[in-house]
């Protein structure tokens, strides 16, 4: 492309992982894409904890777009060696109950492992090296990408939209992207925004730190806590009445190299309202003096960048698609750090948007109706995840409230994740990419299950018996018991599992072979009828044929490694250059 190109297809503004991916998807298809990013590469970001339903989501993006390097985002191991060593690994959700002045009970504690290989682990993003990858991946393939470009106004037309910046003049498209974030600019430009209809209702005070000690050194005994997977080998997340901590440290595994944590306190805004002249640091260390388990694993923790603190951190718009623009998850809504659900919905919604756009370029065809779809399953989201974590929020009251609401979201998970799963298995047998348009049909639309009335049942029932609580229409006994017993009649739950015994409190197992197997084998042979030929239908084969290649890679990676250091002990020369990569396909982009 001509340096001082001017007209494109589609333009994305917002250089983050979002608008990156969604420019290396749309230009490897032959799609003509400008990037205008306001700053550049490499830039702080947050969000830097992946769940199962992201990262299978990343291989779904990856196979289904023909766009490999995303893939590398998807599993740890691959993370670290093909992005960034810098990168920390998440074998669990884990999640420790804090009462004010004492130290935690071994036995209040909970776990939810990630895939183990080859599907997993799951990791600790350090966004500065992810996003600037993806953004290298993206100008690989064709993009234009011009940073340190702040986009000041868009005038839409009827076949076209003008982009304005600051500095490098007009730019026009067919159509536009807004992968802007929080403050992003077509909100602001079309007067979007609206006060958040979320139940939800928290702050944020945040940095990244160094000496965060891990917190097995100060933990209970694992004889006692019977944590399945070390808490310092996950996100962490501290919980107290009204509030949580997440700790998302980037140095918890023998190959990585950096000396980071990321920390950050989340508050509900009606019980701790923003204090007036007390500065974000003071506030933090405040609350981390509060609990004695927290204050000894930050005892002699530093911060390497300034405190921020937000006010409320929910916010919406009243739409997500328009005339010729569409808004990327992040730019549209947010709900809070729990669960880590702003890259599940970005993942979802790059799958669903860039067909309808490599579809809309090819046909000359934007009718704002084509992406509907989006406007749909991006708002169902967010409404799903408002209730899941305003419900969190009101369950932090007591652990074992916490304890039985915990497993719905367990369930939820489980489900979401197979059902990008099935979608994964039927294209390894068939290698048709047609397989995908599976995940926007019954039952397998949007995220966590809820397109399965079963699971959508399920949750929205445990959802109205913890509001019932809330609102002092039923104990926090008959909540809890209400809990297990919608539980217990959805047949949602494996039987491997221990989901329905209070006691387990790693109630899904582990993720390895031998308990994935397991549930494979009830899914196929001892589920129930609503389960049975939707889910768990396979996928053996699939991991069986995964592992082995995960593993004959990482054997390969070291002994290139170790022969290459023997070699340069005695040889100075060497071909090392004439056996990089071939030249990406879509590097000059064509219509196809």
């Amino acid at each position: 492309m001509q340096e001082d190109q001017r007209d494109f297809d589609v333009a994305i503004v917002g250089g983050g992982i979002g608008g990156t991916t969604l420019g290396a998807i749309l230009a490897r298809h032959g799609v003509r894409t400008l990037l205008l990013e306001g700053s550049g590469h490499p830039r702080f970001a947050i969000g830097e904890s992946t769940v199962p339903e992201t990262t299978f989501g990343l291989r779904v993006l990856a196979r289904r777009y023909d766009v490999p390097e995303i893939e590398h985002l998807a599993t740890n191991g691959a993370l670290r060696r093909h992005v960034s060593s810098n990168c920390g690994v998440k074998r669990n959700f884990g999640f420790v109950y804090h009462r004010e002045g004492e130290p935690t009970r071994a036995e209040e504690c909970t776990q939810y492992p990630t895939w183990g290989p080859p599907l997993g682990p799951d990791s600790h993003y350090f966004r500065q090296d992810v996003d600037a990858y993806m953004f290298h991946v993206a100008v690989s393939y064709g993009v234009t990408a011009h940073t340190h470009t702040l986009v000041e106004d868009v005038k839409f037309e009827d076949d076209h939209a003008t982009l304005i910046t600051r500095d490098k003049g007009t730019f026009r498209a067919s159509y536009v992207v807004d992968a802007g974030g929080m403050r992003a600019m077509l909100p602001e430009r079309l007067g979007l925004r609206q006060e958040p209809p979320y139940r939800t209702r928290s702050r944020t005070i945040f940095t990244h730190m160094v000496d965060v000690r891990p917190f097995d050194t100060v933990a209970p005994p694992r004889e006692q806590h019977k944590m399945p997977s070390p808490f310092s080998q996950g996100t962490l997340h501290h919980m107290f009445k009204g509030g949580w901590l997440w700790v998302i440290p980037f140095d918890n595994h023998t190959g990585g190299t950096s000396g980071l944590c990321s920390v950050g306190i989340n508050l509900d805004l009606d019980m701790y309202p923003r204090p007036e002249g007390v500065p974000a640091e003071e506030e933090f260390w405040q609350h981390i003096a509060r609990f004695p388990s927290v204050a000894r694993q930050f005892e002699r923790a530093r911060p390497v960048r300034p405190y921020v603190s937000t006010d409320r951190t929910q916010f919406s718009s009243h739409q997500v698609v328009g005339d010729r623009w569409c808004l990327l998850p992040h730019a549209s809504d947010f709900i809070d750090p729990l669960f880590s659900s702003g890259l599940a919905v970005t993942v979802m919604s790059l799958n669903a948007l860039g067909h309808r756009l490599i579809d809309a370029v090819r046909q000359d065809d934007f009718d704002t109706a084509r992406f509907q779809y989006l406007e749909h399953w991006t708002k169902r989201m967010f409404r799903f995840y408002d209730d899941l974590v305003s419900c969190s929020y009101i369950s932090f009251d007591d652990f074992d409230l916490w304890n039985a609401w915990n497993r719905v979201w367990t369930i939820t998970t489980l489900y979401g994740t197979n059902a990008q799963n099935q979608a994964a298995v039927a294209f390894e047998k068939t290698h048709d990419r047609s397989c995908f348009d599976a995940l926007e049909l019954p039952p397998y639309r949007g995220l966590q299950g809820v397109d399965n009335p079963w699971v959508e049942r399920l949750f929205n029932q445990s959802r109205d018996a913890v509001l019932a609580y809330r609102d002092g229409e039923a104990t926090k006994e008959r909540t809890i018991a209400r809990i297990y017993e919608l539980l217990r009649e959805s047949e949602l739950c494996p039987a491997v599992w221990g989901t329905l015994d209070p006691e387990d409190r790693c109630p899904a197992g582990v993720f390895t072979l031998w308990p994935l197997t397991k549930i494979l084998l009830w899914g196929k042979f001892r589920s129930p009828r609503h389960v049975r030929g939707a889910y768990f239908t396979g996928g053996g084969r699939m991991i069986a044929k995964e592992a082995a290649e995960v593993y004959a890679g990482e054997l390969r990676a070291g002994a290139t490694q170790a022969h290459q250091t023997l070699r340069d002990m005695w040889f100075n020369w060497n071909r090392d250059w004439a056996k990089r990569p071939a030249p990406r396909p879509g590097a000059a982009p064509t219509r196809d």
